[in-house]
C-alpha cells in the first residue's frame, strides 16, 4: 500500500489517486477511526471489500448543500448542522422527498434515509474544499474493526489503495473507534442508531446519559439554552430523552429495515 505523509507531496499523491476515482484511505482527528473516502460509492466499497450498492455516508461540509433536501425543520437543520461539524457524530436524517434531492446523495439513501458525515479537520481541508462532497465509510474490511492507526491501515487494505499517514497528529493514546450514529425519527426525536466512540467515552467519564447530553449541549450552542446538567448534579435540565435502539459500542448493527450500516 503506498503511503503518503502530511507534506506538499503526500498531498498531491492523494489528490491524485481522488482524480483517477480511487478511493484513499484518510486520518480523522482523535478519538475517530481512519475511514475510506472517494468520489464514488463503489469506489469505496471495492476497497472495502462490498458489493457496490452498500450504504456508505455522503461527506459534504458545505451543509447549505444538503440541508434543503431534508425533511427537517429549521431547529432541526441547525442541530443537525452543530452534531456533524461540532460534536463531529455521523447522522441519519429523513430526505425530503418533494424537494427533489440531488442524484450526488442517492448513495447515501436508503429507505427515504440519508446518511452524513460531516467531520472537517485542517490537515484534510485542503481535500475537502477540492474534492467535496465525497462518500466515505469506515477504514475496514467485513469483519475486522475500523482501523484506528497506519499499522492497522496497512493490515487491512491491498497496495493499490492510497493512505494519508496521519498517526502523527493523532492523539495515540486515547481510545479511537468509529462515530456514534444518531437518527433523526419524525414524530419521536434524536436517537441513537449506532454506538461508537463518542457515546463509549461519554459512558467511560461516568456521565449521565450521552444523547440527553449532547442533544443539550447542541441547544446551548445554538439557541442559549441552559447547558447540560454536570455529572456532579448541577446544571441546567436534560432535553427530552429517546431511547437507544441498538448494540454495545463499537459493533455495527442493522441499517433502516435491515439495510447494513457502514461505521464511519
Amino acid at each position: 500500500m503506498p503511503v503518503a505523509r502530511c507534506d506538499e507531496a503526500g498531498r498531491r499523491a492523494i489528490d491524485e489517486a481522488l482524480d483517477r476515482g480511487e478511493a484513499v484511505v484518510l486520518p480523522m482527528p482523535s478519538p475517530l477511526a481512519y475511514v475510506v473516502a472517494a468520489k464514488t460509492a463503489a469506489a469505496v466499497n471495492r476497497a472495502k471489500g462490498q458489493p457496490d450498492g452498500q450504504l456508505v455516508a455522503a461527506w459534504e461540509p458545505r451543509f447549505d448543500r444538503i440541508a434543503p433536501h431534508l425533511a427537517l425543520d429549521e431547529a432541526e437543520r441547525r442541530r443537525l448542522g452543530w452534531l456533524l461539524s461540532v460534536e463531529r457524530v455521523t447522522a441519519l436524517v429523513p430526505q425530503d422527498r418533494d424537494a427533489g434531492a440531488p442524484g450526488w446523495l442517492a448513495p447515501a439513501t436508503q429507505y427515504g434515509m440519508t446518511l452524513l458525515f460531516g467531520v472537517t479537520w485542517d490537515p484534510i481541508a485542503w481535500l475537502l474544499e477540492r474534492h467535496a462532497p465525497l462518500f466515505v465509510s469506515s477504514a475496514n474490511r467485513p469483519g475486522v474493526p475500523s482501523a484506528t492507526d497506519l499499522r492497522q491501515v496497512l493490515a487491512g487494505f491491498g497496495p493499490e489503495v492510497w493512505v494519508l499517514d496521519g498517526d502523527s497528529l493523532r492523539e495515540r493514546a486515547r481510545p479511537h473507534a468509529s462515530t456514534t450514529t444518531l437518527r433523526f425519527v419524525p414524530g419521536r426525536g434524536w436517537e441513537i442508531h449506532r454506538h461508537g466512540i463518542h457515546d463509549a467515552l461519554h459512558a467511560a467519564a461516568a456521565r449521565s446519559d450521552y444523547l440527553a447530553d449532547v442533544l443539550a449541549r447542541a441547544d446551548a450552542a445554538l439557541f442559549r439554552r441552559p447547558g447540560p446538567r454536570r455529572h456532579d448534579g448541577r446544571g441546567g435540565r436534560h432535553p427530552r430523552r429517546s431511547r437507544s435502539t441498538e448494540r454495545p459500542a463499537f459493533h455495527r448493527a442493522s441499517g433502516p429495515r435491515g439495510s447494513r450500516l457502514h461505521e464511519v
